[in-house]
């Protein structure tokens, strides 16, 4: 089974993604993880998918997240694994062929006030459009995403105040339901 989790930044991919690997024993792939492992071979520079963003700028950084979004897809071809993709990687048009190949894609659909704290508590990120406003900057994003994480997406998963654990199990019950269709 290959699962591809989507969705904003905060939405959790990487934390539920790592339980949900866990529990289907497959491995974990994540994109942020692999665009910083990229550039640190390109450049021997180590710095954080946020660093890159900031101090490259978007071409930059949409670049190196399509070549490690083909490097997974090459080194995996035929294993499971769950993959956290960036929030931006869906984004492109190229990306978007690519993740339908890969596997079930599930858009995890996280309440907006709950995103914007989980979002804010890590900085304002350096993609946010109004660093002073960021409730301003994320409605424009979601305006922007949501409509297309759920056009690519297999599965929505509605995530509130549940813990990872229970987003988890809620997955899973999703997707053994879908699988009966």
């Amino acid at each position: 089974m290959r699962i591809l989790l989507i969705g904003m930044k905060g939405c959790g991919k990487t934390t539920v993604g790592r339980l949900l690997a866990e529990t289907l024993q497959v491995p974990f792939l994540d994109a942020d993880a692999e665009v910083e492992s990229l550039h640190l071979q390109e450049s021997g520079e180590a710095l954080s998918s946020r660093q890159i963003f900031q101090r490259y700028g978007e071409a930059y950084f949409q670049a190196l997240d399509r070549r490690a979004l083909q490097r997974i897809t090459q080194a995996f071809a035929q294993a499971d694994f769950v993959f956290a993709c960036g929030g931006r990687t869906p984004l492109q048009a190229e990306n978007q062929a690519i993740l339908a190949r890969m596997g079930t894609i599930l858009f995890l659909n996280v309440d907006k006030a709950i995103l914007l704290k989980r979002i804010l508590a890590q900085g304002i990120p350096a993609f946010f459009a109004y660093p002073d406003d960021p409730a301003r900057s994320l409605d424009e994003l979601l305006t922007q995403r949501v409509p297309l994480y759920k056009r690519l997406a297999a599965l929505t998963i509605e995530v509130g105040e549940e813990t990872p654990e229970e987003v988890t199990r809620n997955i899973l019950a999703e997707l053994r339901a879908y699988e009966q269709h």
